[in-house]
């Protein structure tokens, strides 16, 4: 368990940028998270608030539960963000428009968008064209771990 811990620990979100990319730092706009997004992974991290070093016993229950959500994630063709302040998260066999099984709508403030859920997912761009990253930043009861999750997301149309 803590090999898969340790495989999924922050495994996707380091990047290599070039010091001309370090130099500037990237403001987005709302326009850059429209489209649809596919899942690219997921990895877990201590949240900000978490008191002291996360305990292995911590790190395997948010492992635990990283991978029910990325299953659950993985179900989905695509989220789709879409310009009128709506987003859905498609189902295989869905037609592209009608009835959603999970949709609702975002806002777009410090230079972040949020879904409107009471997790609070906020999602991120941090290079011009780049890939979206999700984290959470509440957790609807004392048992779940979602502020130790976090998700990158590729542009797919």
């Amino acid at each position: 368990m803590a090999a898969a811990a340790a495989a999924t620990w922050l495994s996707f979100i380091f990047v290599p940028v070039s010091p001309a990319q370090a130099q500037s730092e990237y403001l987005p706009t709302q326009n850059d998270f429209i489209g649809k997004w596919q899942i690219t992974g997921s990895a877990i991290r201590p949240p900000r608030d978490l008191k002291g070093t996360p305990t292995p016993k911590q790190k395997a229950a948010a492992t635990k539960f990283q991978q029910t959500v990325t299953t659950f994630y993985e179900a989905f063709d695509y989220l789709e963000i879409k310009a009128d302040g709506r987003y859905n998260f498609h189902q295989p066999g869905d037609p592209a428009s009608g009835p959603c099984v999970w949709c609702g709508t975002w806002s777009f403030k410090n230079n972040s968008l949020w879904l409107e859920l009471n997790t609070a997912p906020r999602l991120d761009i941090y290079a011009k064209g780049g890939d979206l990253q999700m984290t959470y930043t509440a957790e609807p009861d004392k048992a779940s771990q979602y502020k130790w999750l976090v998700f990158g997301w590729s542009k797919a149309d």
